[in-house]
């Protein structure tokens, strides 16, 4: 599946507020939206790191992509650079911070089901975040080397791999 990439958050917006589903009419469940990032610049390889500068600065233009959008969870794994990351939005939208294990699909199977029809953030791995999207929209994306990836994926069904799914960069 090849991805649709946008460069601009006007195109997030449309996404949430304007996307339709030719496959769903009103009785059926709306879509789960995740919006997957990878944690922002880390200043080292410990897990105890935190951001550098630009880091922190990602972390709040995070922030600003999401001010318009209607957020049900944040999902961080326990790790301080993925909490610092979503903290912005987090205190943004008044939402807790929630734990999810890293490498585990179960957990993000979980994280679907808990917000059936919502939108939710899932501040990832680089080295976990391609298998999420493949996983869930038959892409053949290699794992992230940088940061500035936005993964917007509409789950219609969470049992197969034909998912939307859009990229974004900020």
């Amino acid at each position: 599946m090849k991805f649709k990439i946008f460069f601009c958050a006007s195109a997030l917006f449309l996404i949430f507020n304007a996307f339709t589903f030719e496959s769903l009419d009103n009785s059926e469940i709306e879509p789960t939206t995740l919006i997957i990032v990878r944690h922002a610049e880390k200043n080292n390889e410990t897990d105890t790191t935190t951001l550098t500068p630009q880091g922190y600065q990602r972390a709040d233009r995070l922030a600003q992509w999401l001010k318009n959008v209607d957020l049900a969870a944040i999902y961080t794994t326990p790790y301080v650079r993925m909490k610092l990351t979503a903290t912005p939005t987090s205190m943004q939208k008044n939402l807790p911070l929630q734990e999810y294990a890293p490498k585990e699909m179960g957990e993000i199977a979980r994280i679907i089901s808990t917000n059936a029809g919502k939108n939710v953030l899932v501040v990832g791995h680089g080295n976990f975040i391609h298998e999420i999207v493949n996983h869930y929209c038959g892409s053949a994306l290699k794992q992230l080397e940088g940061y500035n990836d936005i993964f917007v994926l509409k789950i219609l069904d969470p049992q197969k791999n034909t998912n939307q799914c859009f990229r974004f960069y900020y």
